[in-house]
């Protein structure tokens, strides 16, 4: 039982929403549009500006965003697609809405991002894949120019699933690029949920530098909809056309409203991000028993998750889980494999040791609070909280 006297509830992830977005959204209530209106193509921009991309399309959520560059990447009925086990199910599940079929590779035991050296095994020994979508796990940037080469080798398209990755950035040939910038990809992603870097409550967002597939998301966002300039004068402006059904997959200008406050703030949140994440290595770096995350996750990411992995496994660290929750640190463990997912067991006999690296990671991993919101006291009670359990579960 939680006692009263205990620290304020701290959760892995959780928003942080001020004046300035509350102001934000309550002048779009006052204003003649709620949705579909100009603050939607306001936020669309500022995201292109902050990474770099030609175009974007803001849509309901992450998950729609990856169904949505699945279907412009003409993803269909027995077309293969490859992604990361460690990962959210949305990351495969976008594949399976086409009608395709998800496979996975393993991760890369130094970044626990997919793996070029697999995918590149997995090509030579199979028969490519329709789409790869490489996974920027805890907002570490996947290997992406490595699997950009693979991509030009074998046909493949290549979609970054950026949703841990706004306000992260990778070097390549002496420059810094933005997760997001599809200078290696055909198309990025980013999810908008109130655990991410920024929020727009629920919401997501595809980016790209190609003006076709631009287009095709776009319709699509819009139950397929299409508004052609020349049909417009012929027919009158209320005229559109659908060749392909589409969604409703729509963000509201309120919701983009909510993001551009938070987007004037992604430089604070990042920061701040970090300096968490440095606190923790420091309390951490000497326990032999522990196994500290990447350390892109502290150069060059925007810090989405602090995973930190216990040597002894899943015992200890079910323990550990169940302390810090009776001292109302609520933690997450991210992620169960996904190709251990009854689903993809059943349909496709994915069966313990396909992914050999992601399993054991998940076997130890756990993920603890990390949201600007947290005080210098919050960081401090999480560590100390975190190693006092993990003494007394003998890890």
């Amino acid at each position: 039982m939680v006692q009263e006297s205990l620290p304020h509830p701290l959760y892995y992830g959780c928003q942080s929403v001020d004046d300035e977005d509350i102001a934000a959204v309550t002048s779009v209530l006052r204003s003649d549009f709620l949705t579909t209106g100009p603050v939607v193509e306001a936020f669309e921009q500022r995201l292109c500006e902050i990474t770099g991309a030609k175009y974007c399309i803001a849509c309901a959520n992450g998950t729609a965003a990856l169904h949505l560059a699945c279907m412009a990447v003409g993803v269909g009925p027995g077309d293969l697609g490859l992604t990361s086990p460690l990962s959210f199910l949305a990351s495969a599940n976008c594949i399976e809405y086409c009608r395709g079929k998800a496979d996975f590779i393993d991760i890369d035991s130094q970044s626990l991002c997919l793996s070029p050296e697999g995918l590149a095994e997995y090509c030579r020994d199979h028969e490519p894949p329709r789409v790869v979508i490489p996974v920027d796990f805890a907002g570490i940037p996947a290997d992406l120019p490595a699997l950009a080469a693979l991509s030009k080798q074998y046909g493949f398209a290549l979609i970054e699933d950026a949703a841990h990755a706004l306000g992260s950035f990778y070097k390549y040939c002496g420059r810094q690029y933005a997760c997001g910038a599809c200078v290696h990809t055909d198309l990025a992603v980013f999810s908008f949920h109130p655990v991410k870097t920024i929020t727009t409550v629920e919401g997501g967002a595809v980016m790209t530098n190609n003006e076709k597939l631009a287009a095709r998301v776009r319709g699509f966002r819009n139950h397929g909809m299409q508004r052609t300039k020349g049909l417009l004068t012929e027919h009158g402006g209320w005229f559109y056309e659908m060749h392909e059904p589409g969604f409703n997959y729509r963000l509201s200008d309120l919701q983009c409203a909510l993001g551009i406050s938070q987007l004037n703030r992604l430089d604070r949140f990042r920061k701040r991000r970090r300096e968490i994440v440095s606190h923790y290595n420091q309390a951490f770096r000497s326990h032999d028993s522990l196994i500290l995350p990447p350390k892109a996750l502290a150069e060059t990411a925007c810090p989405h998750l602090y995973p930190i992995r216990i040597k002894a496994g899943n015992e200890a660290r079910r323990q550990v889980y169940e302390a810090l929750k009776e001292n109302n640190i609520f933690c997450q463990v991210h992620y169960i494999p996904i190709h251990l997912q009854p689903y993809y067991a059943r349909k496709y006999g994915y069966t313990r040791g396909k992914c050999p690296k992601a399993e054991r990671y998940y076997s130890r991993c756990l993920s603890l609070p990390l949201f600007p919101a947290m005080s210098d006291d919050d960081v401090r009670w999480v560590t100390d909280s975190f190693l006092a359990a993990l003494k007394n579960a003998g890890a």
